[in-house]
């Protein structure tokens, strides 16, 4: 699927839609591909918002990997859904040399957590370490406001 977002407006429409449609049965995986600027952080702002989470998002790149508690009003994003989201996990492997990097940091355990929402900023690095049904957001500059996207 392809979409063009003209403005932030639309970029937030769409988080929330991603969020009313994650896959059930989790963990959900989103691997967001894209240059620097191209508005992966802003998606993931959104997202995190329409999600409950109050915390002001930041990209992780120096920290790798942060993670932010849903609030209970928003643990449940499915009404006939007996899996509960709990928490999502914010990553950045921007700065890793190697997929190894993460797994030393929990990322197998994380991935099988049915709690989880991981977002995954540059996945480029770790796309081995990634399930099958990751969906895939890739982000490319269309002019100063407009983002080209594509979700696999």
């Amino acid at each position: 699927m392809e979409i063009i977002l003209k403005n932030i407006k639309d970029t937030e429409k769409l988080a929330k839609k991603i969020a009313k449609d994650l896959p059930k049965g989790g963990p959900s995986v989103l691997a967001l591909y894209g240059n620097l600027g191209s508005g992966k952080t802003t998606f993931t702002q959104f997202l995190a918002k329409a999600l409950g989470i109050k915390e002001k998002i930041l990209s992780p790149t120096f920290v790798i990997m942060k993670t932010y508690k849903l609030s209970d009003a928003n643990t449940r994003i499915h009404a006939n859904d007996t899996n509960k989201l709990k928490q999502m996990v914010h990553i950045d492997t921007y700065r890793l040399n190697s997929a190894k990097d993460l797994t030393t940091l929990g990322l197998k355990d994380l991935l099988k957590d049915k709690e989880n929402i991981l977002v995954i900023e540059w996945p480029e690095k770790i796309e081995k370490l990634l399930p099958k049904n990751t969906v895939r957001i890739y982000f490319s500059v269309v002019s100063e406001k407009e983002r080209k996207i594509v979700i696999k």
